[in-house]
């Protein structure tokens, strides 16, 4: 049952929906019905293969289903979390303590996915959300890619505030160093309560 709209991403929406077996509260992220771009489709795709696989970490969102809907709109149904860290650090001081436990986190998630041979390409605090239960997970794998696929012909999309030099230039769309970059300026976001160049 539809309840509202969360926001919209890079290339999706996200709406709050009430599942009724079991019966909870449920993320859906879907593409827009105009979207006929094929390289966008094979991404969301993707975004769902990878949460598939690495949604059991206890600090990467949890997706239960994916699937096509009625009218040929692909979806994700994921763990509806009611907050994330998008402007929490920058209307409040967060304790070092707490930004060192969710870095860790993040750090392990990230080292789970790139252990899967995946890179998440789009580490910042906006991404980091958190669950019922308080718990920071990181979401939003959708330009996430396989390590073996980098290439320089790639799309490359980027959040520049938290992205590392070598991203920006263009030189690498995302490697397992320019993430660490990412979420090293993504910690120093949180304990500043503003990125790194602003």
């Amino acid at each position: 049952s539809y309840i509202r709209p969360l926001g919209s991403g890079g290339f999706a929406d996200v709406f709050l929906y009430g599942q009724d077996m079991p019966r909870r509260d449920v993320a859906v992220k879907v593409l827009p019905s105009d979207v006929g771009d094929p390289e966008l489709r094979r991404m969301f795709n993707a975004e769902a293969d990878v949460l598939a696989h690495l949604s059991a970490h206890p600090s990467i969102v949890t997706v239960y289903q994916a699937g096509i809907s009625a009218d040929g709109r692909p979806y994700i149904v994921m763990e509806y979390c009611p907050g994330s860290l998008a402007q929490r650090y920058r209307i409040e001081r967060m304790p070092v303590d707490e930004v060192l436990t969710i870095g860790v986190k993040m750090a392990s998630a990230l080292e789970s996915a790139h252990r899967a041979g995946l890179v998440h390409r789009d580490v910042k605090p906006s991404n980091i959300l958190v669950t019922t239960f308080g718990a920071p997970v990181l979401a939003d794998f959708g330009i996430s890619s396989s390590l073996a696929r980098v290439s320089a012909g790639e799309v490359l999309a980027m959040s520049i505030p938290w992205s590392a030099p070598e991203v920006v230039a263009e030189e690498t769309a995302g490697t397992i160093a320019s993430e660490v970059w990412s979420l090293g300026a993504t910690g120093y976001s949180l304990l500043a309560g503003h990125s790194p160049f602003e």
